[in-house]
């Protein structure tokens, strides 16, 4: 099923002043957190890539991609270590990684629900506390943290991922007054159904990607395709100067599902 109107290409955003800064992006090897990796590079930024998944060999230049698992505590410790070897300073912090299985209340057992949230919203918080002392440093003084209209859509099975997704908003309003005394913005962009490769794989492809498009048509105001690079553009701008004025703010990109 095609879109009933034609879809247009998404352009990456042009933003010179973070031309030459540092960042560190999680879930950098791919979908929404390779496209914000990729941005970035874009823009001569030197970016520390984090994933547990494997990444591709055509990664541009100026991304450092480091495997790892975020859901383990000792393991952002060693990176943010590792990090501060590496450089005196952290101009952005955009935390992108996370999961979003399906499990109802009888399946969702204390395991479970701790490798959700360990993951989703537990690596958020220790990284933002872990690089602080760089972001002090920095120049850029901006996070990104990226959640998800999911939250407020009340699906069936998503119960412990929709409570990441809204502790994500609750952890960037909790710290936005408290960094801010020192400079720093922390925005979160909640994007709605974007075409990631693994978003087409599992929805938009095979026998049932006719009625997930009908769906996704029927839900949003505007009849396109998210594109992962769309979600870039707005985490630039918010990495950006020219969002200086923004804080504790949420963006919600999803096509106008929600409208707001």
């Amino acid at each position: 099923m095609s879109s009933p109107v034609a879809q247009t290409e998404a352009t990456g955003i042009h933003l010179p002043d973070l031309r030459g800064g540092t960042a560190l992006v999680t879930g950098a090897s791919r979908g929404i957190g390779r496209a914000v990796a990729e941005a970035l590079a874009a823009h001569d930024v030197r970016c520390f890539g984090l994933a547990n998944q494997g990444f591709s060999s055509d990664l541009p230049a100026q991304v450092v991609p480091i495997p790892c698992d975020l859901s383990d505590v000792a393991t952002i410790e060693k990176v943010v270590a590792s990090e501060a070897a590496q450089t005196e300073s952290l101009d952005y912090l955009v935390n992108v990684a996370g999961i979003d299985p399906k499990y109802r209340l009888a399946e969702g057992t204390a395991d479970i629900w701790d490798s959700i949230v360990d993951l989703n919203l537990r690596a958020y918080y220790l990284l933002i506390r872990g690089c602080l002392p760089l972001l002090r440093r920095g120049r850029g003084r901006s996070i990104v943290n990226v959640s998800s209209i999911n939250y407020r859509l009340g699906i069936v099975g998503r119960s412990i991922y929709a409570t990441t997704k809204a502790g994500i908003l609750g952890l960037t309003t909790g710290l936005a007054r408290e960094l801010g005394q020192e400079g720093i913005r922390i925005n979160t962009i909640s994007p709605g159904w974007v075409f990631t490769e693994r978003q087409v794989a599992e929805y938009f492809s095979g026998p049932d990607a006719e009625r997930h498009l009908a769906t996704l048509f029927e839900r949003q105001a505007l009849a396109l395709h998210i594109d992962p690079v769309d979600i870039a553009n707005h985490v630039l701008f918010y990495l950006s100067n020219v969002s200086r004025a923004s804080t504790g703010h949420n963006c919600v990109v999803d096509g106008g599902w929600l409208l707001e």
